[in-house]
């Protein structure tokens, strides 16, 4: 059975998630209201993700990519934008895929319907973290390099987590130093498959602030200092400078 409900509904459609109940990948409509242009103090990042999107595109050499770091980033709103904007400016044919971290026992079979098609997909997994002992650990770690299909040409995986390694340390057995020591190794070996890290990192109180003018300029809403102070009070009560810190609080002017 097809992962895909008809040939049509994938030409016309950029977005999809995986709808496990069905079986099937579905369309998604969505509206970006955040521009690749928008996505500030990450530079590097955006350089990056894009231009490994466009070698995947070019079918020059392309790699699998954990985006990993500080919450609240850009990590999964850099993947979408890039997708959305590869689309607009190259073509049609890049795909994202989206499948909920729960979802992972599914993606043998998406691969390989999806390796079926002339497309290029991006199956995206976002927030991921593993404990090393989970089946879904070991059976991810070897999709991404290992398995036949890891080799499908037209796929690749853009994942973010909080996690650099993607799994969380076991304790309950460290007995020794050898036990300790294959421990750490089996910590590290899925990130380690990934071709393309690319870190986030928390934003200074500067660069929070210079987002916040962004996204009020954005808003057609003047700056003043009286916002600058409302700006990182709100920024105290959230518990950080991201980016995502910012773009809430100019949305709760409105």
């Amino acid at each position: 059975m097809s992962v895909i409900n008809n040939v049509k509904q994938l030409k016309e459609n950029n977005f999809f998630i995986f709808i496990p109940r069905s079986n099937k990948l579905e369309p998604i409509k969505t509206n970006f209201y955040v521009k690749l242009e928008d996505l500030l103090e990450i530079s590097y990042q955006k350089d990056v993700v894009l231009k490994n999107t466009t070698n995947f595109l070019e079918n020059k050499f392309s790699n699998n990519i954990l985006l990993w770091g500080a919450k609240g980033m850009g990590k999964s709103t850099l993947v979408k934008c890039v997708v959305d904007y590869c689309n607009k400016e190259f073509s049609e044919d890049l795909k994202m895929l989206e499948v909920l971290n729960n979802n992972i026992e599914h993606l043998i079979d998406i691969v390989y319907q999806l390796s079926k098609y002339e497309y290029k997909f991006i199956i995206f997994i976002d927030d991921i973290s593993f404990k090393d002992n989970d089946d879904n650990f070991n059976l991810f770690k070897t999709l991404i390099e290992g398995s036949l299909l890891s080799h499908v040409e037209n796929v690749r995986y853009y994942i973010t987590s909080n996690l650099r390694h993607l799994s969380h340390r076991r304790t309950d057995i460290l007995n020794n130093d050898i036990e300790s020591k294959e421990n750490n190794q089996n910590l590290i070996s899925l990130s380690d498959r990934f071709g393309c890290w690319v870190g986030f990192y928390d934003s200074s109180q500067e660069q929070y602030i210079n987002i916040v003018k962004y996204y009020l300029k954005k808003s057609s809403i003047k700056y003043s200092k009286h916002l600058e102070r409302k700006a990182l009070n709100w920024s105290v009560e959230k518990g950080n400078f991201s980016g995502r810190t910012a773009q809430q609080f100019v949305k709760n002017l409105k």
